[in-house]
């Protein structure tokens, strides 16, 4: 080569090559690999995908503020034949013309057994299957209905009737005569204590694989003050009926009771109870409402969940670790496993009381150092051209 394309050469390869030498390593270990933050909540199973990779990522360790479960597998885990227990106590207040609902990811195989109570009359429960991000319609604004098609094939699967603590059980309605045996291989889940840490500034990111999900729980009985509704007890409940339609799995009004005041009133007094089956992996929204047009009234709900349980055969104790607030997973060269966290349920789960899961790539040095010495040999290589 001679002259301008000599010149040309030169530059490109001693400046431009070794530039993107040192660059692309700083991209890799601070952007694409870089620390990433995750928002999870009770009970959440995530798979965990961004940040990590087998040939810059020599290990992957984990950090949260509360204990977790992670085990490293290829694939994905299949559920079980065991179950959890979870259980739930939820008090709430519904003014007139306000909802509130509380949202579960379930799997086929997970039974709910509802009770409740409210203290005046007209307090109901709505069964709807649903998305992921709930539809409301424009309800919870209060503006007219605005519905969207909720392509999700309906589960018929509950039943209801009312229930007495002392084994005494009157027919109130059956939706369905399916059963199947809530009973089998239930496995309780201890509850976590919580430890508080400081964490970093980092985005919070959602999680790229759920394979379970935590509560999802919402409505306009917190903020009813702001909202003006249609006092028409039936213009309320119909915007409900047409916003989810053939998605409403059932819709009863249940007992009320001046003692009722707790969720221990549950216990001792016969109640409603609500026992849903479900045979189709899916979201589902218990929607609590109240048309009584002169008093809040105060509703008192126990949900007794068993969940199937996810199986992990064949791991070996260095490939996961239990009740842990931190853990390190080596990461073998182009390996296709990945890191699957448990967040356990804790006793009373609230929904607003979100974990910060932090996920680390540890650098692999011996490919990182291949950029530094190749931008040293391309200087010396051409340098004498």
């Amino acid at each position: 080569m001679r002259g301008t394309q000599r010149v040309i050469t030169f530059c490109l390869l001693t400046t431009v090559l070794p530039a993107i030498l040192i660059i692309s390593p700083l991209y890799l270990r601070n952007i694409k690999y870089a620390d990433v933050m995750y928002k999870v909540s009770d009970s959440d199973v995530i798979q965990i995908h961004k940040g990590q990779s087998s040939i810059f990522c020599a290990k992957h360790s984990l950090k949260m503020n509360s204990t977790f479960n992670a085990f490293q597998m290829k694939g994905r885990p299949v559920l079980s034949k065991k179950r959890r227990h979870v259980t739930l106590r939820k008090s709430m207040t519904l003014p007139d013309d306000t909802l509130e609902y509380w949202g579960f990811y379930l799997f086929a195989g997970a039974v709910v057994e509802l009770k409740a109570c409210s203290r005046y009359e007209g307090s109901k429960i709505m069964v709807v299957t649903g998305d992921k991000v709930f539809n409301t319609c424009g309800i919870l604004e209060g503006g007219k209905n605005k519905k969207d098609s909720l392509l999700v094939e309906k589960d018929g699967h509950v039943s209801v009737t009312l229930q007495n603590p002392k084994n005494e059980t009157e027919n109130f309605e059956t939706l369905s005569d399916d059963n199947n045996d809530a009973n089998e291989d239930i496995a309780p889940i201890p509850g976590d204590q919580r430890q508080k840490r400081g964490t970093e500034f980092l985005p919070l990111h959602n999680p790229n694989t759920i394979l379970d999900a935590g509560v999802n729980h919402g409505g306009n009985a917190q903020n009813n003050a702001t909202i003006e509704m249609d006092k028409s007890v039936s213009s309320f409940e119909n915007s409900l009926h047409e916003c989810y339609q053939d998605n409403i799995l059932m819709n009863n009004a249940f007992p009320y009771s001046i003692q009722c005041n707790n969720t221990q009133y549950l216990e001792t007094t016969t109640t409603l109870k609500v026992v849903h089956e479900v045979s189709t992996d899916g979201y589902y929204y218990y929607i609590f409402y109240s048309d009584n047009d002169f008093v809040n009234n105060d509703v008192h709900v126990i949900f007794d969940i068993y969940k199937p349980t996810f199986q992990y055969s064949n791991i070996t104790d260095t490939k996961m670790c239990l009740n842990k607030t931190e853990c390190e997973f080596d990461v073998n060269m182009f390996s296709e496993e990945l890191v699957i966290v448990e967040v356990p349920t804790t006793d009373g789960i609230k929904n607003d009381d979100n974990n910060i899961l932090m996920s680390v790539c540890h650098p692999r040095m011996s490919v990182y150092i291949f950029f530094p010495v190749s931008m040293i040999l391309f200087i010396l290589l051409f340098a004498f051209l």
